[in-house]
C-alpha cells in the first residue's frame, strides 16, 4: 500500500512538472523575444517611441500574467502539502501501535 502512494505522488509530481514546463516554455520564449526587441530599440539612435511603449505595455501584461501564475502555483503547492499531510496522517493512524516502534 505505501508503494502505491509513493507511485501516485511520483506520477503527480511528474505531471505537475511537465505541465509547468509546457505552460512556461512558450511564455518564456515570448518574453525573450519581447526583451530582445526592447533592447534593440533602446539602443537605436532614434528609437520608435510608439513601438517602445507597446513593448513596455506587453512586458507589464506578461508580468501580471506571471504574478497570476505564481499565485496559482502557490495555491497548488499549499493544496499538495495539505494532501500529503492527510496521507501521512492516514498512514500513521493505519499502522498498528507496535509497528511504530
Amino acid at each position: 500500500m505505501p508503494y502505491a502512494i509513493a507511485e501516485l505522488l511520483a506520477i503527480l509530481t511528474m505531471v505537475f512538472l511537465i505541465g509547468t514546463f509546457i505552460l512556461l516554455f512558450p511564455i518564456s520564449r515570448r518574453l525573450g523575444k519581447a526583451i530582445e526587441e526592447w533592447v534593440r530599440i533602446r539602443h537605436e539612435s532614434t528609437p520608435d517611441r510608439e513601438l517602445l511603449a507597446r513593448i513596455e505595455v506587453e512586458l507589464m501584461e506578461m508580468r501580471n500574467q506571471f504574478e497570476g501564475l505564481d499565485q496559482r502555483l502557490d495555491f497548488l503547492a499549499e493544496r499538495q502539502e495539505f494532501t500529503e499531510s492527510l496521507i501521512d496522517q492516514k498512514r500513521r493512524t493505519a499502522l498498528p501501535p507496535d509497528a511504530e516502534a
